[in-house]
């Protein structure tokens, strides 16, 4: 017979058996709950991180739900929250820093970069040659040497381009005031301008000389650098006696509508503008490129970059559509009597 130390060695070894056969009974269990639970999350759809869309804006931040790219990208599926983000900058009152908002901007690397004049398209250039950067109606991409060519950017830079229309602008406008002879070009000269685009200035004297030796009338340039600089230029062409004045589609001007619309009517300058806004808030005129179908289209670039294309695939398009708007109010104002056919021609009359 086993004695009962004996007896008490076999019942401790039992013990120790069953405890181990339990501990990795549990385990096995463990594991395979991770393992069930490991593919169960794999089942599942994963979170998308939401892309995100740069924006150098000229307007105040953030972009309203009523802003057309805004809208044009929730009618082709990108919810702003759900699926995709814009990350938006303005240079409101801050047109001297755009080269420093763009460097922040790319700094955050978004997925697309957006923006309108060529001074900020250039500014963006400038600081990477990777994110897909898409334009909103900027002048002479080719000339600047933002794409190669209109229909294989190459780079990464696409978008919709903008006509420059002066020469049909100063035809219009002649129709409405007949001995046109002296004409004012506005165009803002910010350190911006100065530092991405010098070779503009030269464009933009080849082009005036042009359309002034064509049509029979001499221009004279001013180049605000701030808002006060306004005041001052419409001032000296009333003094002067200039026959009329057209304004350039730059940022500054963009910034100050009003206040550029208001000195017109004050000193009486039959004044045109490139978009249907500039009419609508007053100045006698503007002929250009359809904005709403421009941001539309520019809109539909960065879906397509979002969806996976490369900016070199997709060519630099330009304008097919172009709105003649007439301020009957303001050349009433002015004392100007707007011949039957150019109402005929106008796509809006305001009055």
């Amino acid at each position: 017979m086993a004695t009962s130390g004996q007896a008490r060695v076999r019942a401790e070894r039992y013990r120790q058996a069953r405890d181990r056969v339990r501990w990795k009974f549990m385990v096995l269990i463990g594991c395979l709950a991770i393992v069930g639970s490991l593919a169960s999350y794999a089942r599942q759809p994963q979170a998308v991180q939401p892309k995100r869309v740069g924006v150098l804006a000229l307007a105040p931040c953030p972009l309203q739900p009523d802003n057309k790219v805004v809208r044009r990208l929730a009618e082709l599926g990108w919810v702003e929250g759900r699926n995709f983000v814009f990350d938006c900058v303005s240079t409101v009152d801050r047109l001297e820093q755009v080269p420093e908002l763009a460097h922040e901007l790319v700094l955050r690397r978004p997925d697309v970069l957006i923006a309108g004049p060529y001074t900020y398209v250039m500014a963006l250039k400038r600081e990477t040659t990777t994110i897909p950067i898409i334009m909103l109606g900027t002048w002479q991409p080719v000339r600047l040497g933002l794409a190669t060519s209109l229909a294989r950017p190459e780079g990464n830079v696409t978008g919709v381009a903008w006509f420059s229309l002066l020469s049909k602008q100063m035809e219009l406008l002649r129709e409405i005031v007949p001995n046109l002879r002296r004409v004012a070009l506005i165009e803002a000269a910010t350190p911006t301008l100065a530092t991405l685009a010098p070779e503009v200035t030269k464009i933009g004297e080849l082009r005036n000389k042009t359309v002034a030796s064509t049509l029979g009338f001499t221009w004279q340039v001013f180049q605000p650098a701030a808002a006060n600089d306004y005041d001052e230029i419409f001032a000296h062409l009333a003094a002067e006696h200039f026959d009329a004045a057209y304004i350039g589609g730059d940022a500054l001007a963009n910034q100050n509508w009003s206040r550029i619309c208001q000195l017109a009517l004050r000193h009486l300058i039959p004044t045109v503008g490139d978009s249907a806004g500039w009419a609508n808030c007053g100045l006698l005129l503007s002929y250009g490129q359809d904005y709403p179908w421009t941001e539309a289209r520019a809109s539909d670039y960065v879906d397509k970059i979002l969806r996976g294309a490369k900016p070199s695939d997709l060519p630099v398009e330009q304008g097919t559509k172009f709105q003649l708007v007439i301020n009957l109010k303001t050349a009433k104002t002015l004392g100007l009597t707007v011949p039957p056919s150019l109402i005929a021609r106008a796509d809006e009359l305001i009055e």
